[in-house]
């Protein structure tokens, strides 16, 4: 919170202003985008996402019917 005070003093507004003025520019462009640009449109990153798709590609991975039954190979 004092680094954004700090800086509407810089720009030479109060807080209150700058808060206005930031949801003013947020109403008028629609909302504002919170997403990580780091991160896929899956929310992984992308060397994750990579390797997802590199798995999903070989035949040899084991599928399962219920989170239950993925669980149940998992602990043995």
């Amino acid at each position: 919170m004092k680094k954004v005070k700090r800086m509407a003093n810089e720009l030479g507004l109060s807080f209150n202003s700058l808060v206005n003025a930031l949801l003013l520019k947020t109403i008028r462009e629609g909302g504002v985008d919170l997403r990580n640009p780091a991160l896929s449109e899956n929310g992984f990153t992308q060397g994750f996402e990579n390797s997802l798709l590199e798995a999903d590609k070989q035949e040899n991975y084991q599928s399962f019917d219920s989170i239950q039954a993925m669980l149940k190979t998992a602990r043995k």
